[in-house]
């Protein structure tokens, strides 16, 4: 549920990048007022190449792009190194099932973390939004490329 109302917070329903998405919803569960979520809801970060990483994150949005909740789309960067920005939108369909959960207690307090984090965070370019994470969570940095 977490990419789900991050992305029904965001005000374009859009985050570009996979980086971007990763780090928002990490910084969500380390800062977010969300302690009753069950281990199912949450995800289990590990250090990485560009600080905390979840596959698990990826297969559930992968998960909800093919429930027809999501949509994806990839932006071409750079042709010689297949570099490659994905972008994700929740789609009129996510927002409508969002909505309807929304009326249920837990799930209004994760929108209202989502938008917090939005807030504080989404307009941050991915750079600055990686030192944030790394000067606050140093232990995530340990195996990062850009250290």
């Amino acid at each position: 549920m977490l990419p789900l109302a991050l992305l029904y917070a965001h005000e374009e329903h859009q985050i570009d990048g996979r980086t971007r998405f990763q780090k928002l919803i990490f910084l969500m569960q380390m800062e977010g007022n969300l302690e009753n979520l069950t281990p199912t809801d949450t995800y289990r970060f590990e250090p990485y190449d560009y600080g905390p990483f979840s596959s698990r994150l990826y297969d559930d949005l992968d998960a909800h792009i093919e429930r027809g909740l999501i949509d994806d789309s990839k932006e071409k960067l750079d042709e010689e190194d297949d570099i490659v920005k994905y972008k994700y939108q929740l789609k009129p369909e996510g927002r409508d099932f969002v909505g309807e959960k929304i009326s249920d207690g837990d799930i209004e307090r994760i929108v209202q973390e989502a938008e917090r984090i939005v807030r504080e965070y989404g307009d941050i370019r991915l750079p600055d939004l990686i030192d944030i994470v790394y000067s606050k969570y140093p232990d995530y940095a340990e195996n990062s490329v850009l250290r």
